[in-house]
């Protein structure tokens, strides 16, 4: 009687959970939730996953780049939330995630467009991370002057890109020693 009686005096310390719905405080970290219409690709969240519940990785044809969440290894730890540029991964206050017998419900599988170099034709990033990328360059500032030029530029990979320096480069250094 004594336990009624402190029960009464304090107030209830348990929910009656599986009965009501449980609100979460502000803050929680539940399942991360995607909107694959914001993604760009560009993989940061994948390297910051420290459970590897988010893989990055080409298609079997090699023309799409493949984004899985297994949210059966996710820790929701949040770090997937913090580094995504574009928000199109959030954590939601989700946490009731069990399946009955297909563990694949808990994947999540997206697909975007691979972007090719425009001097060697290797894929190299997606097509909205280079929109992205001439968006933001479009609000600093960035004048649309000669544009096709410096797309041209955006749109060739790192590899060519550094070829291109060292071919400019020795073609200045020849000409620097033959004065």
């Amino acid at each position: 009687m004594k336990i009624i009686d402190i029960a009464k005096k304090y107030g209830l310390a348990t929910y009656n959970y599986p009965f009501e719905p449980y609100e979460v405080h502000e803050g929680f970290r539940g399942k991360p939730v995607y909107d694959y219409d914001k993604c760009i690709g560009c993989t940061a969240c994948a390297v910051a996953c420290p459970s590897n519940a988010i893989n990055v990785k080409l298609n079997e044809q090699g023309d799409k780049l493949v984004w899985e969440f297994d949210c059966a290894r996710c820790i929701f730890c949040g770090r997937c939330d913090e580094v995504c540029p574009t928000n199109a991964v959030v954590q939601s206050d989700q946490f009731e995630l069990a399946v009955k017998f297909d563990k694949k419900a808990l994947k999540i599988v997206g697909e975007l467009e691979l972007q090719y170099c425009e001097v060697c034709n290797s894929a190299f990033t997606t097509k909205r991370l280079i929109s992205y990328n001439l968006e933001r360059l479009e609000r600093a500032g960035w004048s649309s002057d000669n544009l096709d030029e410096k797309t041209k530029y955006i749109r060739t990979c790192p590899e060519c890109k550094k070829n291109k320096v060292v071919e400019e480069s020795n073609k200045y250094f020849s000409g620097v020693n033959n004065e």
